[in-house]
């Protein structure tokens, strides 16, 4: 900007000094206004070049702060964490008699980590196998009784099924007796019977011509050789009739034949009676055999019993040696040597390394274009340089769903609070893996987009195949018992 014109006037003076006078003062320039303006205007140009320099920045800032609000979602609400398992004795209680870990020592899936006192444990497994032992025994002594009986009653029953095959024989053979017998001795008896009858028609027949040749003799009208003869069939039909008496009189006498019969055919019947009742009690036996198999079924289940007892023992025993469930790290130790541990109580905490990720726990309101699969800068203050990951899910809820003291609205007083939402963030590996703590403080920087649904489900996967890799029963971590427990 022009100023005025300058001028400048010297005021003279036409006479000259004296001697002896005091010199008087050098007349004062004065420097024209512009002149003035001129020396400051530097130091005017320099500030608003500085603070022209600052609204550049400030906007610049402000411009990349707007653009990374509008592309990007930041919290300092951020950690890492990992999945620490607290590791405590399963079943059993006792001092710890040997610890062979300490904290920040990583540990190999199965490695012993401690061990609980085993004497009292190996005293149970020892007596839990002399009950085995004493169950078999009592099986063995019990299978050979059935065994036995298997044997024994079929002979037992063809023998007495023989036997009432034969008594019903002799029953039979003494009812034929007995029917022969009585048709015999009734036979006999008619035949004696009409003997005696022929004998006394003879017997009369030779009494009537005795008679009759006894008078005609007396009369001499017949020979003496007719008298006797006739005599002589007289004597003889007396005699025929005497004999014929004697043979029914022991035809008669041969009945008892049949009465005799008769008993031996009451004892073939009773005989062949007790053979029945002998079959029958001999297959009894058949009872008896399944009795004795129900009882041999009864003595396995003990010895099964006894088993799974000795078996319980073994684990109890087992579970004296605590070991890895996984490769991890050991974070923190809660008991000593020395200690008594308890059933169920930890004693120690790991962690496997692996298994890292971030929890940034992201405000509602910056939820907007966060999808999982999305990239994410992870400012982490003890490293220099960040890192990088990727979104695997977004949680269902919201943190304060699982607070101690949930929000209750229902008395009617009500503040808005914005609320955070865990958002799981998975770690690119890289040289500094390693390095990772669990519990450190991140700044998370989520990138907006659609994101890759298929790679986080994938990555979900994977984290999740990996702890489940190690999520078996016990009986696969560990290592066989000692020898002093295997059976």
């Amino acid at each position: 900007m022009a100023g005025p014109p300058i001028t400048q006037s010297v005021t003279s003076t036409s006479a000259a000094p004296t001697a002896g006078a005091a010199p008087a003062p050098p007349a004062k320039i004065e420097a024209p206004p512009g002149e003035a303006a001129g020396k400051k205007n530097p130091r005017r140009f320099w500030s608003i070049v500085l603070v022209s320099a600052l609204g550049l920045i400030a906007v610049a800032l402000i411009a990349r702060w707007a653009i990374d609000r509008g592309t990007s979602s930041m919290t300092d609400d951020a950690f890492i964490e990992a999945h620490i398992v607290n590791v405590a004795p399963q079943s059993v209680s006792g001092d710890l008699v040997r610890y062979l870990v300490e904290e920040n020592d990583r540990v190999e899936k199965g490695q012993l980590l401690a061990e609980i006192d085993p004497v009292p444990y190996r005293d149970q497994v020892e007596l839990a196998r002399s009950k085995v032992d004493g169950a078999e025994a009592e099986l063995r002594r019990q299978q050979a009784a059935l065994d036995r009986l298997r044997q024994e009653v079929p002979i037992q029953i063809e023998i007495s099924r023989r036997s009432h095959a034969a008594a019903q024989a002799d029953q039979a053979r003494a009812k034929e007796a007995l029917k022969l017998t009585i048709d015999s001795v009734e036979k006999g008896v008619d035949e004696a019977r009409a003997g005696l009858a022929a004998a006394d028609a003879d017997l009369v027949l030779a009494q009537q011509e005795y008679t009759r040749f006894s008078t005609l003799y007396k009369q001499e009208a017949v020979p003496l050789r007719r008298s006797q003869e006739v005599t002589r069939s007289k004597d003889a039909a007396k005699a025929q009739r005497n004999l014929a008496a004697a043979k029914l009189a022991k035809a008669e006498a041969e009945r008892t034949q049949i009465e005799v019969a008769k008993r031996t055919l009451e004892a073939a019947e009773k005989t062949t009676l007790k053979a029945a009742s002998g079959v029958d009690l001999a297959e009894t036996g058949n009872a008896q055999i399944r009795e004795m198999e129900l009882l041999t079924a009864l003595k396995k289940e003990d010895v099964k019993e006894a088993q799974r007892a000795l078996i319980s023992a073994e684990d109890q025993l087992k579970y004296t040696q605590i070991h890895a469930p996984f490769p991890g790290i050991i974070v923190k130790l809660y008991r000593h040597l020395g200690d008594f541990a308890s059933a169920g109580v930890p004693i120690l905490s790991m962690y496997n390394p692996d298994l890292m990720y971030v929890t940034a726990n992201l405000e509602e309101t910056r939820l907007r274009g966060v999808a999982p699969g999305n990239a994410v800068e992870l400012q982490i203050d003890a490293f220099a340089e960040p890192f990088r990951g990727r979104v695997v899910w977004i949680d269902k809820s919201t943190g304060a769903e699982f607070s101690l003291m949930p929000r209750n609205v229902v008395s009617g007083e009500f503040t808005k609070v914005v609320q955070r939402v865990p958002v799981r963030i998975q770690i690119e590996k890289d040289d500094r893996w390693p390095n990772l703590q669990a519990g450190l403080s991140v700044r998370a920087i989520i990138s907006h987009g659609a994101g890759d649904p298929e790679w986080a489900k994938r990555a979900a996967g994977e984290m999740s195949d990996l702890e489940t890799r190690f999520n078996r029963s016990q009986n696969d971590q560990i290592p066989a018992a000692p020898s002093g427990a295997q059976r």
